[in-house]
């Protein structure tokens, strides 16, 4: 059996920083579901693992701000997984939110500079992927970043050429096709997870975006 955290520092050191650097998600996920196998063939415990989340929700952090993302846009992705690591009382439920963590420190990672040299579009930016399994209210998020509603769509669609709902239904779709390659999940429960109505709004929202069904996006990557 391999020692406690071991095989975690190796991978870290000799792995990690290198995957931050060239943004490779799909290549750290692989690597994560690799340790996965490892960990249930090890029947590691659910408290190990807990531990074990915890101190890499500190790592992502530091590694993303060596890369050049604000502290601030951080904190609320760190708070999130700091408490909603402490909640769950399985392996494969503590496995799930790594994967999600892993989504949602890259996102951040890759879109920081989406918005250069604007602070709070970048600030609104955070709070959509935060919020991306939810259904955005915009009165809520622009509580969040302390802007009137009608100032916030401004800036945003000045900044990104798009409205904020727009390019919400346009990362809940990149994440969507992740899940539908990378994951069993049906398109119902992606649809779920991702916060639309049902799932005849998210085939439509999919279709809009990527120009064919979900079924069929899986299909072309299962060949």
């Amino acid at each position: 059996m391999r020692e406690i955290f071991v095989s975690d520092d190796y991978f870290f050191n000799l792995e990690v920083s290198l995957i931050m650097e060239t943004r490779d998600k799909e290549k750290l996920l692989k690597l994560v579901k690799q340790k996965h196998s490892w960990e249930i063939q090890d029947n590691l415990s659910a408290s190990t693992k807990r531990n074990d989340l915890l101190i890499w929700n500190v790592l992502y952090t530091q590694e993303i701000i060596k890369n050049g993302v604000s502290k601030q846009y951080l904190h609320p992705v760190y708070n999130k997984y700091y408490k909603s690591i402490q909640l769950l009382s399985s392996l494969a439920e503590l496995q799930d939110i790594e994967c999600k963590m892993i989504h949602s420190y890259f996102d951040i990672l890759t879109h920081s500079l989406e918005a250069a040299g604007h602070t709070m579009v970048n600030k609104m930016i955070s709070y959509l992927y935060l919020h991306i399994e939810d259904k955005i209210i915009l009165s809520d998020m622009a509580a969040a970043v302390n802007l009137s509603i009608g100032y916030m769509c401004q800036c945003f669609k000045e900044a990104l050429g798009m409205s904020i709902m727009n390019y919400n239904k346009k990362i809940k779709i990149e994440r969507a096709q992740v899940l539908l390659t990378g994951t069993d999940y049906s398109i119902l429960e992606i649809a779920t997870l991702l916060g639309f109505c049902d799932q005849s709004n998210f085939c439509k929202a999919f279709k809009q975006i990527t120009g064919m069904s979900p079924s069929k996006y899986r299909s072309l990557d299962c060949k």
